[in-house]
């Protein structure tokens, strides 16, 4: 008889990283419903997830980038620059199409220089991001000359702004696209490759898979995805302002590590629960909002979720660790042959 391993229902849960993003949303809501009356108005929950569309678009693509092992602390100063870079170009040419090209490139090179420091210099991937984030920062002001740039499009702005129900239809479509990315990231070799590179680079060379190839593509999708987060933001509001995209990178990985993401890379979430778990932070902050708590006290609650965040995985990392193995089949004897 075989005997498995069971681990006690606590750490059961713990390990997966599905219900704890689905308990802390069903907490969120709770809270909101029970300690904010206007939470569950039709103009409260456009406006926050109109609100949230921006990081959304971020976290997507940082959640595939987590997989493949890739972290970027620079996403909301580059959220920030591209912003500002399209706003300024759209003010120059009168083309919003110019701008949106304009900020695209700031973020392939801004992608192309992360992936070049960590993967050819050899500059660990969070100091190299965390120098990308001081000096995208830095850029956005020198470039906005410090003040808040307008570039108003109507006609974007009605687009982005359009709703089904409660519902904004931009944040929507980033939901079929966590749906779809989780389904690929699970299902398809390129989800295979991408989880193998996250994993382990030299087994995935062995595989025949070019991690490195894998990693800078990583780097340039997401600071591509912050800067075209950074023109969405601007298309809906109709300015740059210069403190939009800060704590966003907070505010983001907080999400992703909820979800079960690595900031080492690899983990066990997935797109779509990294949505849920930004989704329950937006509800929280949003309570804060309602009851008019001062602005900070919501930059403490971030810090508090990231710290419990890395907590929590290193409790699954431990809980998982300790779980006791099965035990071995017991070798059958063998049967004595006739004469």
């Amino acid at each position: 008889m075989t005997t498995t391993g069971t681990r006690p229902g606590w750490a059961a849960l713990l390990s997966r990283p599905s219900t704890t993003s689905v308990l802390l949303f069903v907490v969120a809501v709770t809270a909101a419903l029970s300690f904010a009356p206007d939470f569950a108005t039709r103009a409260n929950i456009s406006s926050m997830l109109g609100d949230m569309l921006a990081p959304a678009i971020v976290l997507l693509a940082a959640s595939l980038a987590m997989t493949g092992g890739v972290a970027d602390l620079s996403v909301g100063s580059v959220l920030g620059l591209g912003a500002v870079v399209y706003a300024t170009v759209y003010t120059a040419s009168g083309s919003w199409q110019v701008g949106v090209l304009a900020a695209l490139g700031t973020g392939l090179l801004a992608g192309l220089t992360n992936g070049s420091l960590a993967l050819v210099f050899g500059v660990w991937p969070l100091i190299a991001t965390l120098g990308m984030l001081v000096a995208a920062r830095g850029l956005a002001k020198v470039i906005s000359d410090g003040s808040s740039v307008a570039a108003y499009t109507p006609e974007l702005s009605t687009a982005l702004k359009t709703t089904i129900g409660p519902l904004p239809v931009p944040v929507l479509m980033v939901l079929g696209l966590a749906l779809v990315c989780s389904a690929l990231v699970r299902r398809s070799r390129w989800g295979t490759h991408l989880r193998a590179t996250g994993g382990d680079e030299v087994v995935a060379a062995r595989a025949g898979i070019r991690a490195g190839r894998v990693r800078l593509a990583l780097f340039v999708l997401t600071s591509t995805a912050a800067a075209v987060a950074g023109c969405v933001q601007v298309m809906r509001t109709g300015a740059s302002a210069i403190t939009l995209g800060e704590g966003t990178e907070l505010y983001v990985y907080g999400a992703l590590l909820i979800a079960g993401f690595r900031l080492a890379g690899g983990g066990h979430g997935s797109p779509m629960t990294a949505f849920l778990s930004l989704l329950s932070l937006s509800i929280v902050l949003n309570i804060f909002r309602l009851r008019g708590m001062p602005l900070p006290l919501g930059d403490i609650l971030l810090g508090v979720t990231l710290l419990g965040a890395v907590s929590l995985g290193w409790i699954r990392q431990r809980t998982q660790r300790h779980s006791p193995a099965p035990e071995p089949e017991p070798e059958a004897r063998p049967h004595a042959v006739p004469a």
